[in-house]
């Protein structure tokens, strides 16, 4: 069994801010009652919980694109330092051996077509910059843009050098975005998606006068444009696609012949057609943000702070076993910076 070092590291820091030792029997009382006030605190407070959830969602997206050699939280434990020092969130070590240390920001603004606000103010900037000169790591950025579910990760002293406020624009932070480099990629893929239910015709019982039918499915199939998916790897993708990206799932189609049912459709397509020869479907980062907050959202209000991993859906794309797979296509955003 794992040994409780985290717990018992905050309950000495409890014990020394209080004045109890460890071995004091009103210990484990005081400390309870201690961890039931911070909950209540923490959980009346909606920006505080939505930016844990932030950092939870991008460790975990990092972790399932498992494009880094590692991701790693920070921000733990005490600093003592001759300067004023914040560690960022999150370590993480590229494949070539950058080096990096990702401060992670959520940010909400109403106004779908204004997406701004200052991120760091200038002495908390300082401090993170200070703590990566000291270990040696290169200062990221990743925001949250909440009302539209994009991820953005840019490099700081690119857009405003120095220790100065950071006002972010989101549509700058695209132009910059520094995503690609650990593992995001926007899909393209040949429209509709469909999922037939083809029921068991032993076990499905006749449509009766009311409409109503016991079904038992015999058969689940996926296509792409027509065409029957039959690979694991290409059934993964076109389901997350369904279950996550912004295409829409509308046309619900029943076959019937007399009173039997023999299949149920769903059909996908994307809002609005480009007639192009594929559809854009989105990026990876936010399929990842609509099924989290599948997990952990609920009428607006955070259920949860952490959502499993999903490292399956992306050792799916990175596969090339099989033949006649079903065609993808995938944009690797570089960042630019040159015109911003």
């Amino acid at each position: 069994m794992k040994k409780p070092f985290d717990l018992l590291r905050e309950v000495a820091r409890f014990g020394l801010s209080q004045g109890v030792s460890l071995n004091d029997p009103s210990m484990p009382a005081a400390f309870g009652l201690h961890v039931d006030n911070s909950m209540r605190e923490a959980k009346s407070d909606p920006n505080f919980l939505q930016g844990l959830r932030a950092e939870a969602m991008f460790e975990n997206l990092v972790t399932s694109l498992g494009e880094v050699m590692m991701i790693k939280p920070e921000d733990t434990g005490p600093i003592q330092s001759a300067v004023p020092m914040q560690a960022p969130d999150f370590r993480i070590v590229l494949k070539d051996g950058s080096n990096w240390l990702v401060e992670v920001k959520n940010v909400y603004v109403r106004n779908a077509s204004r997406q701004r606000r200052k991120i760091l103010k200038r002495d908390y900037r300082c401090a993170l910059n200070n703590y990566a000169q000291a270990t040696g790591g290169t200062l990221k950025l990743a925001v949250f843009w909440a009302r539209w579910s994009i991820w953005t990760l840019i490099d700081p002293e690119r857009l405003a050098p120095g220790d100065q406020d950071l006002t972010h624009d989101m549509m700058d932070a695209i132009k910059a975005n520094e995503m690609a480099a650990v593992g995001d990629q926007t899909l393209g893929l040949r429209a509709p998606l469909t999922l037939r239910l083809m029921m068991d015709p032993d076990r499905t019982s006749d449509i009766d006068e009311d409409g109503r039918v016991m079904v038992t499915i015999g058969k689940a199939q996926l296509f792409c444009d027509g065409k029957e998916l039959s690979h694991p790897h290409d059934q993964q993708i076109a389901w997350t696609v369904m279950r996550y990206s912004d295409w829409e799932t509308l046309d619900v189609r029943a076959t019937v012949d007399g009173k039997r049912l023999l299949t149920i459709e769903f059909e996908s397509n994307p809002p609005e057609p480009s007639y192009q020869g594929f559809e854009m479907a989105g990026s990876l980062s936010q399929m990842f943000a609509k099924y989290y907050a599948q997990r952990t959202m609920s009428g607006g209000t955070v259920i949860e702070i952490n959502a499993p991993v999903q490292t399956e859906w992306f050792t799916s794309l990175r596969s090339r076993e099989g033949l006649n797979r079903m065609p993808l296509w995938r944009f690797i955003m570089q960042p630019n910076y040159e015109d911003l």
